[in-house]
């Protein structure tokens, strides 16, 4: 955004120029030293209104009105902006811009978040639930500042995520994952293909509102993308022919801050003692109160709800189930496991 303060200092470059001027006008004209010239110009342009050092000629006299005059427009000037930056916010609103801009420069492994309508909102309100470090690209000012309101928390920095510069902006290079939800598949796209080449290595998930955009967006180089309308339809569709099913899968939330959570466990990451062991012999149960309901072998392959006796084999992840404080008793021993 443009710098307010830019009009500012053109005000006190030309008010330098009037003071340097008067000056330098005062010596040629009446023949006087540079501090009593000086002097002049500063009583006459502040109409303090002092006597003279010396009687004035007429060429002075006319040089004096000259210079009250151009100096008490420059003065209006300089008043009647600075009362419409304080009016209209631009000052304020360069100064948060300014600070949130220093704050995204010393982030690392964040989240940035395009676009802030429905789905937008949704996905900053869950990763906020898992903790995680949330940059949001808006390009309405109004939406921007609103949500600034509502989530204190989440950086929000206004401007075009099409646009390379405000990416960059917003630090992409050091971001670990990106999530494009525009409301447009067009502009989702060009953000896909932006991030992915300011950021080879993150993850970047992609709304796609048809089929043929999901291929596109993939082709970009999107680690997966969502279509809110199948997901949506989906989900009608279950609730009218399981409608209890879905209300006990609506109360568990994928990690985040729901009364029951589902969380991964990545074998690789336990210590090796724990490769290639069983289920059992992890006593995740014993120990968080957790249950695992299920397991994805290195092939991709879904084994739902394992007896405790299924081996656990290395590039494998286990999900398990678990209340709010159980989740919590499960991150500190894994942390553990992991140290």
């Amino acid at each position: 955004m443009n710098n307010p303060f830019h009009s500012l200092r053109k005000v006190l470059i030309l008010f330098s120029f009037i003071l340097f001027g008067g000056t330098l006008g005062y010596r040629l004209i009446e023949d006087l030293d540079w501090l009593p010239a000086f002097y002049m110009v500063v009583q006459t342009v502040s109409t303090v209104g002092f006597n003279e050092v010396i009687e004035l000629s007429t060429s002075g006299t006319w040089f004096t009105i000259v210079l009250i005059i151009s100096s008490f427009g420059t003065f209006a000037y300089g008043a009647g902006l600075l009362a419409q930056l304080a009016i209209d916010g631009r000052v304020r609103h360069f100064l948060l811009t300014k600070r949130i801009e220093r704050k995204v420069e010393k982030l690392e492994g964040h989240a940035i978040v395009c676009g802030l309508g429905r789905n937008g909102r949704q996905v900053v309100s869950k990763l906020r639930a898992y903790g995680a470090d949330v940059v949001v690209i808006e390009k309405d000012e109004h939406r921007a500042e609103e949500f600034r309101n509502q989530f204190q928390k989440v950086l929000v920095v206004v401007g075009d995520a099409t646009d390379d510069t405000i990416l960059e902006k917003v630090n992409i290079a050091k971001a670990s994952s990106l999530i494009a939800a525009l409301a447009s598949d067009t502009d989702n796209l060009f953000v896909v293909i932006s991030a992915r080449q300011l950021n080879p290595n993150m993850t970047i998930g992609a709304r796609a509102n048809t089929e043929s955009t999901e291929r596109k967006l993939l082709a970009a180089g999107a680690t997966y993308t969502v279509s809110p309308n199948l997901v949506g339809g989906a989900h009608l569709a279950h609730n009218l022919m399981n409608p209890g099913v879905m209300n006990f899968l609506d109360h568990l939330s994928v990690g985040g801050s729901s009364a029951t959570n589902i969380e991964e466990i990545v074998v690789d990451e336990l210590p090796e003692v724990f490769s290639g062991c069983n289920i059992k012999d992890l006593e995740i149960r014993q120990q968080t109160g957790c249950t695992v309901i299920g397991y994805v072998c290195e092939q991709g392959l879904l084994t739902v709800n394992p007896s405790p006796d299924f081996k656990v084999a290395p590039h494998s992840k286990l999900y398990v189930l678990g209340n709010d404080e159980q989740i919590k008793d499960l991150r500190a021993w894994f942390t553990e496991k992991t140290k």
